[in-house]
């Protein structure tokens, strides 16, 4: 069965250049078979920086935090009964998938730190599974809300995936959004959002005799509903 944790749990964690997060607990088996981290970098819209790959520390237990290097040897993992190893393989567009294994075969805590070493802020998504392709995740992100006045042809609302994964949106063009009586009505919507990618979302809208606020949560492969979820205001025109 596949274990999938997505982390930071609100946000994406925002390093400065040189800037070291603090520790953060992922779930490694007690038997010694691999787990997997698949970490991106994403800096500026739709374009990936691809600068200096960051610091990867791992730490087991109360043994020491180690340094695991982007496309380095293999790193021991000092902890009870022999500890772990973990090494990291650098992929396109500043994604990165660590590999750890527990040789202790303990129930120690395991824990992640990431360190920026690139010249820019960059905002860092991680997702961690027993399986490498369980670890390519979206991370939706919607603008806050729509406003739209009746008899508009176009409102737009930008959308970003700031996961490991492809997003892809299910919602027809020609929906209503907000309910089947509603006045607005998506029109465009792109088919997938790759890793890095920033598109848009496009609405039209019908008469209004008064304000409507109204709340649609798109139907995407983002697990985490409120990430999907849209706030609509439609006044008159």
């Amino acid at each position: 069965m596949s274990v999938i944790q997505i982390f930071p749990r609100d946000e994406p964690l925002t390093l400065v250049p040189g800037q070291t997060s603090p520790l953060i607990e992922f779930d490694v088996p007690i038997e010694p078979v691999p787990m997997f981290l698949r970490v991106i970098a994403t800096w500026t819209d739709n374009t990936p920086l691809r600068g200096a790959a960051p610091t990867f520390g791992i730490k087991l237990g109360e043994g020491r935090i180690t340094n695991v290097a982007a496309d380095g040897p293999e790193a021991g993992i000092p902890g009870p009964e022999g500890g772990g190893t973990a090494s990291c393989r650098s992929l396109p567009d500043d994604i990165y998938l660590l590999t750890v294994i527990n040789h202790s075969e303990s129930e120690s805590t395991w824990k992640l730190r990431i360190k920026n070493r690139a010249d820019e802020t960059l905002r860092f998504v991680w997702v961690n599974s027993n399986n490498s392709e369980d670890t390519l995740q979206p991370w939706m992100t919607l603008d806050d809300q729509l406003s739209i006045s009746g008899r508009s042809r176009a409102g737009f609302v930008v959308v970003r995936n700031s996961g490991t994964g492809t997003l892809t949106i299910d919602d027809s063009p020609g929906t209503p959004v907000g309910g089947q009586d509603s006045p607005v009505v998506l029109v465009h919507r792109p088919a997938e959002v790759a890793p890095h990618g920033v598109d848009h979302l496009a609405f039209s809208c019908g008469d209004v005799l008064s304000r409507r606020e109204l709340e649609h949560t798109f139907r995407t492969n983002d697990d985490k509903v409120d990430r999907a979820t849209l706030r609509i205001v439609a006044d008159p025109s």
